[in-house]
């Protein structure tokens, strides 16, 4: 049976007990190497690692700076020498099926350059980010005022794919996929490039995500591919900032995408709304974290 090389990148800062579990998990679904790059953790995390996992497959690099998210991926990604690069984060861990079935459909379409899998909380309940639509100016506004539910487009492909079409986890292509699992054709990179180091964290998934479809690549979503995302484990220690990141991130994606298509006075009403919706859901995440 015909089949792809492939390597595994995990970027890593403070995910805990989270970083074993998700390599652990990629070296037995995935063949092939698995990268751990740390971004200057501090929880001992590491360390942790090299103690629970002796395989020689499994390489870390250690960033004296926290570089980010896009960046601390560049790293391997601008040298691939595999026919994939799966992009997981440290607070996941796969299910067997996962690798097996995004391989399966890659090789099946030749025109998929990005391919994502469903995604499960701890719960079993699917989380909604694993497929979305591109933000329009007013959705992201909606969503970030919790009125996503709104919007008729965000309502239709939003919610969980079991609630959508009911024992149907196939394939689909959808607009965007979740960062959290990325499985990535390295010849489409090439083309594409590698992710955009503008974004600290957030929303560089998005920004790839249009690339590849502007690039003619299909992103493709694999239901029969599962695996659980504890989401948050790294962000959790400063939610402010995370906030604040993701903020930036959605109006680097807008004027990057979306901005031009708008007259310069309602481009700076949305880039205004979007920095003044930071700041209560900052104030209400460090009440949170305080109790």
């Amino acid at each position: 049976m015909q089949n792809l090389s492939v390597q595994t990148v995990i970027v890593n800062y403070n995910a805990g007990a989270w970083l074993p579990r998700a390599v652990s998990s990629a070296l037995n679904c995935i063949p092939g190497p698995v990268t751990v790059i740390d971004n200057a953790s501090y929880d001992g995390s590491v360390q942790g690692l090299r103690d629970l996992i002796k395989d020689a497959r499994l390489k870390i690099i250690q960033n004296a700076d926290n570089v980010g998210f896009a960046a601390a991926n560049n790293q391997v990604l601008v040298n691939l020498d595999t026919d994939c690069v799966v992009l997981m984060n440290p607070d996941c861990e796969l299910e067997p099926s996962a690798w097996p079935s995004i391989r399966d459909v890659m090789l099946a379409d030749q025109s998929i350059g990005l391919a994502g899998a469903r995604i499960l909380n701890a719960d079993g309940s699917d989380q909604k980010t694993s497929k979305r639509d591109f933000p329009t100016p007013i959705q992201a506004l909606l969503r970030l005022l919790g009125l996503g539910r709104l919007s008729r487009r965000d309502f239709d492909r939003g919610k969980e794919p079991n609630k959508r079409h009911p024992g149907d986890y196939g394939i689909e292509y959808v607009d965007a996929i979740s960062g959290a699992f990325m499985v990535a054709r390295a010849a489409a990179i090439e083309e594409v490039g590698v992710l955009d180091e503008g974004y600290f964290m957030h929303c560089e998934d998005l920004d790839w995500c249009k690339r590849f479809w502007l690039s003619g690549y299909k992103v493709a979503w694999v239901g029969t591919a599962r695996l659980v995302h504890a989401k948050g484990v790294s962000s959790s220690v400063r939610p402010a900032r995370v906030l604040w990141y993701m903020h930036r991130g959605m109006d680097r994606f807008f004027c990057k995408f979306e901005g031009k298509k708008y007259n310069p006075v309602f481009r700076a009403v949305i880039r205004f709304c979007i920095y003044l919706l930071y700041l209560p859901r900052a104030l209400l995440a460090l009440i949170r974290k305080v109790r």
